[in-house]
């Protein structure tokens, strides 16, 4: 996993990204849960940075993707004083966005492949886009969650390793089971400003 994942950092492109992504749900298959990030942006507001960067380290491997976890650690290493902390989750955050980016460009065609609930809203952060509704939808056995955004747009996301992960150690498949990512739960908000992709 660690080779994959120093590939996809030197060169975040689609298939380096797609390779760490299927790395990492093969070592850990169970999801970031939106309870454990509802729960870190709680302890953020409320100052409690230490307890926050000690949370993220209980986090299952995939967190290495998550663009929301990068940019809470960020906030939480920089209030500490630990620059060198910041920069890094900083630098992660950035990357982990360019490699979901570079997976599609969120259409029918060619959607978006998330590893989180999470990464749909980060990349609707991103593209400055506002989420209104979403549907699900299943075509030849893979799941896609359609996003319509208040402007009528829509983003389509290749969510399949969100619902189905890969078989664990033990043989069983997992499913995700619980509230998908946070869609009607209180999110920080990631400032666009902040966020410099190049497409």
């Amino acid at each position: 996993m660690q080779r994959r994942f120093t590939q996809f950092v030197e060169s975040p492109t689609r298939e380096n990204y797609l390779a760490v992504r299927d790395a990492v749900l093969r070592r850990t298959p169970l999801p970031i849960q939106a309870a454990d990030l509802a729960e870190l942006v709680r302890l953020l507001e409320a100052e409690a940075y230490e307890e926050v960067l000690a949370r993220v380290e209980l986090l299952p491997a995939s967190k290495v993707l998550s663009p929301r976890v990068h940019y809470i650690t960020a906030e939480a290493a920089e209030a500490l004083g630990d620059e060198e902390t910041g920069e890094l989750a900083r630098m992660l955050f950035v990357l982990s966005l360019r490699g979901l980016l570079a997976t599609g460009d969120g259409t029918e065609a060619a959607p978006y492949a998330i590893c989180h609930a999470s990464d749909e809203h980060d990349l609707l952060d991103c593209l400055g886009r506002e989420f209104a509704s979403q549907a699900l939808v299943e075509r030849d056995g893979r799941l896609f969650d359609v996003v319509t955004c208040a402007d009528g747009r829509q983003v389509w996301f290749d969510a399949t390793a969100v619902f189905c992960r890969p078989k664990s150690p033990s043989g069983k498949r997992r499913r995700k089971s619980t509230a998908r990512g946070g869609h009607r739960r209180r999110r920080r908000q990631l400032p666009a400003a902040s966020i410099q992709i190049r497409r």
